[in-house]
Parts: C-alpha cells; sequence; structure tokens
C-alpha cells in the first residue's frame, strides 16, 4: 500500500514522500499529534550535523494518537482510537550485547540501545497511516478527548516515579524544579498519581500560576523550601546545573534526585554534598508500555484530565505541507506552557 508523510531532509525543509508499506499487523491513522521540543532541535538543526546527516530523511513527531483503519488480527476495530506507543523493542534475543537492560525491570526497552523510538532513530507519527504491532497501541477510554495526545509527556512523569520506586514507597512530598510543560505533567502526575504534596521551583511568575494544585517557590528565594526525600529536575538547557544544586540542597539524607530535563552542556554539580547526604542521582526519560498504561488510567481522573486540557492552546488542521511548516515555526516560537495540536489530514 502506498502512503504519504512527511520527512524532514535538512534542517527547516520539508518533503512528501511516497512509501510502500506493509499491511501485515494494524493500519492506523494519525491524527492528533503534538510537537516536541526534541522535534524542535530537529528542524532548527541543533544537533551536530554528522547526527543529522545520518538521520535525516526522516518523519518527525512521537507524541500522537490516531484511529484504526484495518486490524488483521481482530484485537481492535475499525473507527478505533488508540494511543501509539513510540519505543520498540529491538528484535533480538538478548545475547548480542554484554549486558541485556532485560535483565533489569526497572530499565526495560526504552533504554535498550537497539530500540526503535520514532523520530529519533525510526519514522514517527507524521504519515498518512502507519503499520503498527497491536503490543504498541492503546484503546483510548470514550470519557478521554484529544487530550490524549499527551499520553506520551504522562507516561514520561509516570516512568520517573516508577524509576525512582516512588509508587512503592507511597512518597508524602516531592519537590519539582521546571515551570514549563515537562514539569507541569510531572507535578500533576506526583499530585494525582502518588496523592503528594507538590512543591514547585520555577522562574516565571505567570506560568507559574497554572500549578495552582502545587505550593510554588521562585528559583531565586528558595530558602522556605522545605526539604524533602524525593526531587525532580524538569529544567533542561543551561539552567538546570543551578536546578540540580537546588534539589541538592534541598534533599534529605539518602534521598533521590531524578534528572529528567535535557541540558544544553555539561552541568557542574556539588558532588561533595552529594556524597555528604549519600544521594541517588537518577536519569529517567521516555517510558514502557505500563506507563502509557497509567498515564491513561490518570486521564481517566476528571480533575486531572481538565488541568491537562488546559495544555491544549488550539487545534490547527494540517492537510498540506505549508501548514506543516507553519506547525513547527510556530512551535519553535512558542515559550508558552501549552502547545496547539496539529489535526493530521492527508
Amino acid at each position: 500500500m502506498f502512503v504519504k508523510s512527511y520527512k524532514i531532509t535538512e534542517p527547516k525543509c520539508f518533503e512528501i514522500f511516497v512509501e510502500d508499506i506493509e499491511e501485515d499487523k494494524v493500519l492506523v491513522r494519525p491524527e492528533y499529534l503534538a510537537v516536541c521540543k526534541a522535534d524542535i532541535r530537529y528542524y532548527l538543526g541543533m544537533r551536530d550535523r554528522t547526527v543529522l546527516k545520518r538521520k535525516f530523511p526522516m518523519s518527525l513527531v512521537h507524541e500522537g494518537i490516531g484511529t484504526v483503519a484495518r486490524d488483521r488480527s481482530g484485537n481492535f476495530h475499525a473507527g478505533q482510537r488508540v494511543v501509539m506507543i513510540p519505543c520498540e523493542k529491538a528484535e533480538c534475543d538478548g545475547t548480542k550485547c554484554t549486558t541485556c537492560v532485560r535483565m533489569y525491570d526497572y530499565l526495560r526497552d526504552n533504554y535498550c540501545p537497539k530500540s526503535k523510538f520514532r523520530s529519533s532513530n525510526a519514522d514517527g507519527f507524521s504519515k498518512e497511516l502507519i503499520n503498527m504491532d497491536s503490543s504498541y497501541i492503546l484503546p483510548i477510554p470514550d470519557e478521554i478527548g484529544v487530550e490524549a495526545v499527551f499520553s506520551e509527556l504522562i507516561s514520561v512523569g509516570c516512568c520517573a516515579m516508577r524509576r525512582a520506586d516512588l509508587w512503592n514507597k507511597k512518597t508524602e512530598e516531592i519537590s519539582v524544579w521546571g515551570d514549563g510543560i515537562m514539569g507541569y505533567i510531572i507535578a500533576l502526575v506526583a499530585h494525582y498519581g502518588l496523592g503528594a504534596k507538590v512543591n514547585v521551583v520555577g522562574v516565571n511568575k505567570e506560568k507559574l500560576k497554572m500549578f495552582d494544585f502545587a505550593e510554588n517557590f521562585l528559583a531565586s528565594d528558595v530558602e522556605a523550601l522545605p526539604k524533602t526525600s524525593a526531587c525532580i529536575e524538569a529544567v533542561g538547557g543551561n539552567n538546570s546545573a543551578i536546578a540540580i544544586n537546588q534539589a541538592i540542597d534541598a534533599s534529605l539524607s539518602g534521598g533521590t534526585i531524578v534528572l529528567c530535563g535535557v541540558s544544553g552542556e555539561n552541568a557542574p554539580i556539588n558532588t561533595r554534598l552529594v556524597l555528604e547526604k549519600g544521594l541517588s542521582l537518577l536519569g529517567s526519560t521516555r517510558s514502557d508500555i505500563e506507563d502509557f498504561e497509567k498515564a491513561l488510567e490518570l486521564l481517566s481522573i476528571p480533575d486531572f484530565r481538565e488541568k491537562i486540557l488546559r495544555l491544549v492552546e488550539g487545534i490547527d488542521v494540517v492537510d498540506d505541507i505549508r501548514k506543516y511548516y507553519e506547525a513547527f515555526e510556530n512551535a519553535s516560537r512558542s515559550d508558552s506552557l501549552g502547545k496547539r495540536i496539529i489535526k493530521l489530514v492527508f
């Protein structure tokens, strides 16, 4: 079957490709997509040239929901709304590497260097139709609408909680650094998923107003921030070092700091205090199917869903390549907390 797709061939350059795809799995029509910062880095060419040369041409976007066009297995029905999971495990028996990540339940396939992740080392969801394995598709409950497009980001927050074992510890208080969309979602997951008291540290007073379910602190004034055993950094960029060091200061002895932000350069941190307090620093990114299931469970909570809906700043129908360009240009210029959602029409 021949289908159309948008692919980036060089920075700020998209082309329409026509591809012949298999039809042996579940045919899914991507419907609503959200552009993330990783997509924007590819669009603007903010990666090493050798990396870009290796990856291009590639379809972008890994946050998306769609509708089933056809499923030969009978697990899904035509027209069913589904979340598309971007991470697919490597097709190997676990013997090709010195140590297989599948030996460690807390790592799983998204940490396997041979796994595929859409819009990174595999085509993303900017396609007319995708042939997907049924194990990477989850049905969307009827009560959840277009906000399901944020399932991937929510699952990343759920993964951070799982990796740090915060679900099992039933952590009562968490401090989160970051007033952007990732910080907002992680704080929501902590509040509604764990029932924890959440402290949020940020730099933008207007954005912090959106965190009305948490206690807010400006990064320039954290003296009153209570010490906790669980801190999560979701700042990234050149300010990640400031956030990490503040988290080190605010951690109780034996505490855990989860790093979720992508820094632009090496981040100098206070290792002396890390050692004195016996802290654990844990890196967490992407997510697993279990985390997506947890994300949909959280989206079924009316209050949680209402607060995720705040992130939808509008829906843009993208039915030609010019509008696809516009969507990426707008996303690359935006500094707001939410996103404009793409409704993809081929």
